[in-house]
């Protein structure tokens, strides 16, 4: 997906306990959650903190906490979050209905 809806004021009323850091590093999870159109690969943790621009111990505390707040780890290590989920196949049912393919 090349872009998705945000509500402001969900989004708002869902996170106004997090840091600005917890925030700016949700954000991108869900960025990059919507980009592969997938759940977030867990399985080596510092990959995916790597991945999410997360270098120290602060911003590896933060991606935890959301990971753990926001996200639901599947056994193989993914992380599923439900809503990105739901709207990701509301895209791709939109796609198939006007006929759209996506290449990879």
């Amino acid at each position: 997906m090349n872009h998705y809806p945000h509500h402001i004021g969900d989004f708002n009323t869902a996170t106004r306990y997090l840091s600005r850091l917890e925030r700016a590093i949700y954000r991108d999870m869900l960025d990059m959650y919507y980009d592969t159109e997938a759940p977030l690969d867990g399985s080596d943790f510092d990959r995916l903190a790597r991945r999410l621009l997360c270098r120290d111990k602060d911003e590896m505390a933060a991606l935890q906490f959301v990971l753990d707040e926001f996200f639901e780890q599947q056994e193989d290590g993914r992380w599923v979050h439900h809503r990105c989920e739901r709207e990701i196949a509301a895209f791709k049912l939109q796609q198939a209905d006007r006929g759209v393919v996506k290449s990879n």
